[in-house]
């Protein structure tokens, strides 16, 4: 018996050898032309045709670097594809240095890895985009030569190394230029304690004493907050407006961004500034053949595109780059409804009523999932509330609707409850505040599963030069900024007489 397993195992361990050597022999077949008692530098200094390259690749000291057990992959451009390269550019060791690591990639790569494109870091950390018959835009006149330290490709052109987005727009002259300085103006930089140089330790603090100039990181907010176009591992179509298209979007969108009442400022600009290039991304590569009549933001709003307004195009390292003098935005489509969900509150009246709460998930007659918030049960004070901290409000009038749900079952009554807004500054003690616009209490009828719209609003507390106010019986935000909204119960202790209930509460601006 132990016979008949020492021969299975032996026959398994054959098959699993035959299939390595297998494995092996297909990635080396991925070259066509194997000469494995040469490296890359020996390959490339033995073809004619490829002199001009051979001898960057020495001044620079690569030969050494291609003479090495190192695995690499070179796209050679053959003389006549350097012939008419910049002289600058052999000139200056810098730019030499950047322009031949763009030809050189890390690992091995064969055409048959690229079939459907791939796109490979070069040693100058740009990405180039491989395929089977080509390298950006050279055609691989000899692929897949395959010697013993990486694989040699010779291409017809010369591959200089691109800008990406961030690149092109920091180097933009003449048109743009607003587009750029509001770019330019979200470089920021930082220290980051695990990238600095520690001298000791703070003996009262015990915290780490860093030296003076290390561990410092740059960054761009812009990059950061909307689309890193700095990242060569991403893939954008980028639209920059001229200064003309700038300011028409900008001026459409700043009345809603006021950081002083009634006017104009340094901040309001920057606001507005962001509202409209916040949608000036698109994820991945949309080139001028294929562009249509209306592209997605990265963050989901409709970009109009009339090709005829593009005055020019630039194919980055990361993406593509159009600078156009039309993009006619809706005003709908950037200054957005406020959608705040009742079972999301920020504080309540007092800490010690938790056992009040109910945070739900129900279906709705239509079968339709909600979550929401009801607020019932003894002992809860007379008028309690929830509050919710609401985040730079547009500058505007706005039309307050609510989904409010009234399924208890115990006293099957109209729930009454309201809103009201205040100023965070003017919020008074754990039992009340200070509303500067209030509605009326409003009636939840029984399984009403509808948005109702509230009005009437007054304004019990006014201030001079406030944040918010009331406009046609309706909430009106003054001043950019954040307020507190206030969801609140009956006044009453009479137990399920002081009930209140939020699936969601809405403010939908006014536009004009």
């Amino acid at each position: 018996m132990n016979h008949i397993k020492i021969k299975l195992l032996t026959l398994i361990v054959l098959v699993v050898a035959v299939i390595s050597c297998k494995k092996q022999w297909d990635n080396q077949s991925a070259g066509t032309d194997q000469q494995l008692n040469q490296n890359l530098m020996q390959a490339i200094s033995a073809q004619s045709n490829l002199s001009t390259f051979a001898g960057y690749l020495s001044k620079l000291g690569y030969d050494k670097l291609l003479s090495t057990s190192l695995t690499y992959t070179v796209w050679a451009p053959d003389n006549q594809a350097l012939s008419t390269i910049d002289q600058s550019i052999v000139a200056d060791t810098a730019k030499l240095r950047a322009f031949v690591n763009n030809h050189i990639a890390k690992q091995s790569f064969f055409t048959a890895d690229a079939k459907t494109g791939i796109r490979v870091r070069t040693l100058g950390g740009k990405r180039i985009t491989f395929t089977a018959t080509t390298v950006e835009d050279a055609t691989i006149t000899t692929p897949n030569r395959y010697v013993a330290n990486g694989v040699l490709h010779v291409i017809n052109k010369a591959l200089p190394p691109k800008m990406n987005i961030y690149e092109f727009i920091k180097n933009l002259t003449g048109t743009g230029q607003l587009v750029r300085t509001y770019i330019l103006g979200q470089d920021t930089s930082y220290v980051d304690t695990t990238k600095a140089t520690v001298a000791g330790i703070d003996k009262t603090t015990g915290k780490p004493i860093l030296v003076a100039g290390t561990g410092l990181v740059s960054m761009n907010k812009y990059a950061t907050r909307v689309a890193n176009i700095q990242s060569e591992d991403s893939l954008y179509t980028f639209f920059v407006l001229t200064d003309n298209a700038y300011n028409n979007e900008r001026n459409k969108v700043s009345k809603y961004f006021k950081t002083v009442s009634g006017s104009a400022d340094t901040t309001m600009n920057m606001l507005a500034a962001l509202n409209v290039l916040k949608d000036v991304a698109v994820k991945g590569v949309v080139l001028p053949a294929n562009l249509p009549a209306s592209l997605t933001s990265v963050n989901g709003v409709p970009m109009p595109i009339d090709k005829s307004t593009i005055v020019q195009s630039y194919q980055a390292s990361n993406g593509i780059v159009y600078v156009i003098d039309k993009m006619d935005f809706a005003v709908s489509d950037k200054i957005t409804p406020i959608i705040i969900q009742g079972e999301a509150p920020t504080f309540f009246a007092r800490t010690d009523r938790r056992s009040n709460y109910a945070y739900r998930v129900k279906n709705d007659p239509s079968g339709v999932t909600y979550h929401d918030l009801m607020v019932s049960g003894s002992g809860l004070p007379a008028a309690y509330y929830a509050g919710y901290r609401l985040s730079n409000l547009y500058t505007c009038q706005y039309k307050v609707i609510w989904r409010a749900i009234n399924d208890f079952y115990a006293t099957p009554t109209n729930i009454s409850q309201r809103l009201g807004f205040s100023m965070i500054r003017n919020t008074v003690g754990r039992d009340g505040f200070l509303p500067l616009v209030q509605f009326p209490y409003t009636n939840v009828t029984p399984l009403n599963y509808n948005e109702v719209t509230l009005t009437g609003a007054t304004n019990p507390n006014p201030t001079a030069g406030g944040t918010i106010s009331v406009v046609s019986g309706t909430l009106s935000v003054d001043k950019y900024s954040s307020v507190d909204m206030f969801l609140q119960g009956a006044n009453s202790t009479t137990v399920n007489a002081n009930i209140f209930t939020a699936d969601y509460i809405k403010l939908i601006p006014i536009l004009n």
